[in-house]
């Protein structure tokens, strides 16, 4: 059963599903490409929404599956899915509580999602227990900045953002995946410091 919490996250991708993919004119095509591109064999991707990630999956991969919260989005997702080179296969699924087997992916992937998932760290560290040891977690993310100005200004906006769209604007992210005991490999500023590409691996046994 779904907590009063949960439920209100889903409502809310729901009632935006429609206009979602206006977001794909927001984000910059060659960020999701730079992203799936280091995605290989079999991928997790976490917060899959409305599908807008598929187009970009390489032949490096074999499968991808696909997770959302929101059935809705996941209905559109179904259209991009059908056209896509890799085998997808989409899931209702909450990041913070996956029913998947611990390690057997070789990849998970996600973009833009860990800003609104309500609890991040339980997040992480399922996207930890899922990956196999050695594999690559990629994570495209806007957080919070080192630069004072930029900062305050994410601060201000940051309770209207969460009350409106439970997007979070201040989370130290890399600070998270380190804690999650993930090995960070390398982090890319694409939009100053706010936006940027983590690389991450589970270490080996």
């Amino acid at each position: 059963m779904k907590t009063e919490e949960m439920q209100k996250n889903v409502n809310k991708f729901d009632k935006i599903a429609g206009s979602y993919n206006l977001v794909d004119h927001i984000i910059p095509t060659k960020w999701r490409q730079k992203a799936t591109a280091l995605a290989y064999g079999r991928v997790l991707e976490a917060g899959i929404g409305t599908g807008l990630n598929i187009p970009f999956y390489t032949e490096n991969c074999t499968e991808i599956v696909g997770i959302d919260v929101s059935p809705r989005m996941l209905e559109q997702a179904k259209e991009k899915a059908a056209h896509s080179a890799v085998p997808i296969k989409l899931e209702i699924m909450d990041v913070q509580n996956l029913p998947l087997s611990s390690a057997s992916f070789d990849c998970v992937i996600a973009t833009f999602v860990f800003c609104s998932v309500p609890d991040p760290t339980a997040g992480l560290q399922e996207c930890w227990r899922v990956l196999k040891p050695g594999g690559r977690f990629i994570l495209l993310e806007h957080m919070d900045s080192e630069n004072k100005l930029a900062h305050g200004l994410l601060r201000l906006l940051d309770p209207i953002t969460v009350r409106r769209l439970g997007d979070h604007l201040t989370r130290r992210t890399v600070d998270s995946v380190i804690s999650a005991s993930f090995q960070v490999k390398s982090i890319e500023k694409l939009f100053g410091d706010v936006v940027r590409l983590i690389v991450a691996e589970k270490p080996k046994i």
